[in-house]
């Protein structure tokens, strides 16, 4: 079928919902992963604040889940960075100390490209407490004042991470031996703990607080305060637990300080001494806190009292020497490890994500080349269109209809033309208008429209004249399609006049490559023109 004005308009249609589409894909898209991140940040808030038991079995499955949702959804910036850094707790619970920390590097990298402040505070808190605990008090500090610069403690928003902040801190003025700066910081970390719900975190932080202030205590010689703390604490500390904040915060430093405190005791014996020293070495090798138990027997080693065995003193004294140096040696090299692999694996996933948008910015870039592309088609199509056919009734041209007769004339094969002229034309624009005269065209080029398909073309010839070229195997039905037209015509009624009757003439010519088959069907048509009208002339 010949592509008639209703086709090509389809066509047009269909290409520009095809550029419309291409051009809103984008924005579809965007609105899609907004949605999805809404959906996602309630998801993540549900993982963060879950309370289930840490079995074995809970945290492999946990860990892997989250990589899951990690590798699968769309996320805020700020939820990305909890993931990783909940990710990161999980697999340090299962010895993986590396990926812990490699995991840190990815949620810091998302955290301070949120605006969630609060939360890149708190892992940089977390950076300062694990240096804190592994005696690196200088990259302590420097997280601390990282995260300072981030958002000022007073200005914190969440409770729980303020108080987290002052306990922090104090930890960090405490083991500096500034006890009365890390007392008072404690007690703006309770303070800030009131305005928190109870649950069991809350209970957790208070309980982490108190054995932190007997911890200053005891190093501030108050021996009795220290001990009444313990001993409130004592029936809130697990037997058995691979919470690695519980054991970081709470087991391991109320052994070390209920240990100290009973070697300075002066009514202890050597035996309750030992077997409380016993106690603590036993908590630190099972959960590998190796280097707390050995920094507590060097600051025993120091303190303890004689037991009439004066060589013995001589030599704990070397070996806590010796211990201080290898310990001083050994922390500076583990910060240098963490420090490196948080900052690798944070530059690791800036890298990632300039690659990924760096992607999606040249996909954009070739939709819009596909979008200028289509454009520059349509364009085109529109101007070749426009020099091959009548604007007004979108039949082929007269430019059109000549090409076409000469190829056909190439190829010898037998083709028909019929000619065809609106009778009295004039008379009708004249008393009717042009705009009514157009109507009258439009209407004929419909009926011609209606009759072509691959072997029929239609042509407006020119003004009122109109021609048709038939070949292949529609050239044996020339005389069907001419009735079928002067039929059509005669029949139409007119909005501008309901009893006028406007026919057409015509004529029909046939032959090949060596007959003039158009100036044949010229002058068949013009004698059904003179000869009465609204009729078909033939050979």
């Amino acid at each position: 079928m010949l592509m008639t004005k209703k086709r090509l308009t389809k066509i047009v249609f269909l290409i520009l919902l095809i550029m419309t589409a291409l051009i809103l894909m984008p924005s579809i898209f965007c609105a899609k992963k907004h949605l999805d991140k809404k959906t996602n940040h309630e998801k993540v808030m549900e993982i963060i604040n879950d309370s289930h038991s840490s079995t074995a079995e809970y945290i492999i499955d946990e860990s892997q889940k989250i990589d899951n949702m990690i590798s699968t959804g769309s996320y805020y910036d700020a939820d990305l960075g909890l993931l990783y850094e909940h990710a990161g707790s999980l697999y340090k619970e299962l010895g993986e100390e590396m990926t812990y920390y490699r995991y840190l590097g990815y949620a810091l990298y998302y955290l301070e490209q949120s605006e969630e402040k609060d939360y890149t505070v708190n892992l940089y808190l977390n950076l300062a407490n694990l240096h804190i605990n592994n005696h690196s008090y200088t990259d302590a500090e420097e997280m601390l004042n990282r995260a300072s610069d981030v958002e000022k403690i007073e200005d914190i928003t969440n409770p729980k991470i303020k108080s987290y902040a002052y306990r922090v801190l104090a930890l960090y003025e405490s083991e500096t031996n500034n006890c009365k700066q890390a007392a008072s910081y404690l007690v703006k970390s309770q303070e800030c703990l009131k305005d928190v719900e109870k649950d069991f975190s809350t209970d957790t932080d208070i309980l982490i607080n108190k054995i932190l202030l007997a911890k200053i205590y005891q190093r501030q010689g108050n021996f009795d305060k220290s001990n009444e703390i313990l001993e409130e604490c004592k029936s809130s500390i697990p037997e058995r637990t691979n919470d690695p904040t519980l054991l970081r915060d709470v087991v391991i430093p109320y052994y070390q300080t209920k240990c100290l405190l009973i070697v300075n005791d002066k009514n202890t014996t050597q035996e309750e001494a030992m077997t409380e020293i016993d106690n603590l070495l036993d908590a630190c090798k099972e959960h590998g806190y190796e280097k707390v138990a050995l920094d507590t027997l060097i600051a025993i080693s120091k303190e303890l009292p004689s037991y009439d065995v004066s060589d013995i003193r001589t030599i704990e004294k070397d070996i806590a020497e010796l211990s201080d140096s290898i310990i001083s040696y050994q922390d500076k090299t583990y910060s240098s490890i963490i420090n490196s692999q948080v900052t690798d694996s944070s530059l690791s996933m800036a890298k990632s994500v300039e690659f990924t948008k760096n992607t999606q910015k040249r996909t954009m870039l070739t939709i819009l080349a596909i979008v200028i592309t289509i454009l520059i088609i349509l364009f085109f199509i529109i101007i070749i269109l426009s020099t091959r056919r009548d604007g007004l009734t979108f039949l082929y041209n007269r430019r059109t209809f000549n090409f076409d007769i000469e190829r056909i004339k190439r190829s010898s094969m037998p083709y028909s033309v019929i000619m065809m002229d609106i009778d009295n034309f004039k008379t009708i624009n004249d008393t009717y208008g042009h705009p009514e005269g157009d109507k009258v065209l439009q209407k004929l080029g419909q009926f011609i429209n209606n009759e072509t398909n691959s072997d029929i073309k239609g042509y407006r010839y020119g003004g009122e004249e109109f021609a048709i070229i038939l070949s292949k195997n529609s050239y044996t039905k020339t005389m069907e399609v001419a009735e079928s037209l002067r039929r059509n015509m005669e029949a139409s009624r007119w909005p501008f006049d309901s009893d006028l009757v406007i026919t057409i003439s015509l004529g029909v010519a046939s032959g090949s490559s060596v007959t003039d088959v158009v100036k044949k069907a010229d002058e068949n048509l013009y004698f059904s023109k003179h000869n009465g009208k609204n009729q078909i002339c033939t050979d």
